[in-house]
């Protein structure tokens, strides 16, 4: 809500608001690597449960997998509690978006450095064996391009989380 100081009383926001709409494709978007994290992690453990004990190597192996796997499955909820604290406009909720949002934002970009560099090591493969990886390097041009359009979307939207406007919008804790 936005109070002019020519008006007494608040009035609600007009209209759409993109912010609004990356909070939520940014929760579903959590919501569906939660999910992921968990069948992998679901995998692991039961690949876990079939290998011998005294294969030591493959066992700290898949133990470091799984958890990577809760890592991961953490940080997907916290993206997820901070989008609907967001969603339903509570203001601890907005500062902490605009920090995951951040740190999206460098992880993506690192992720995308990496995906470069692979891109460009298939640059360097000669032509017969370049020919058998057509998907892979169809999968890497989409994966560079989702990245190099993620990395501004996330900024953008720190920086509106953190515009008078839309700090307006959100309510302080009740106490």
């Amino acid at each position: 809500m936005v109070i002019s100081r020519f008006e007494t009383s608040p009035r609600k926001s007009s209209g759409f608001a993109w912010w609004r709409m990356l909070t939520w494709l940014l929760l579903l978007l959590a919501g569906f690597g939660g999910v992921q994290y968990i069948h992998h992690a679901q995998q692991i453990w039961g690949v876990l449960q079939n290998v011998p004990a005294d294969d030591t190597a493959s066992a700290s192996a898949l133990h470091g997998m799984l958890r990577w796997d809760l890592v991961y499955l953490g940080a997907a909820l916290v993206v997820i509690i901070a989008c609907a604290g967001c969603i339903l406009r509570q203001a601890w909720a907005r500062s902490v978006l605009r920090v995951i949002a951040l740190l999206l934002c460098v992880w993506v970009a690192y992720r995308g450095a990496l995906l470069w560099h692979q891109w460009d090591a298939l640059g360097q493969l000669n032509g017969t064996a370049i020919t058998s990886l057509t998907d892979l390097k169809r999968v890497l041009r989409i994966s560079l391009a989702l990245h190099t359009v993620a990395v501004p979307v996330l900024l953008w939207l720190a920086w509106q989380l953190g515009q008078p406007a839309v700090r307006l919008q959100f309510r302080p804790r009740a106490g």
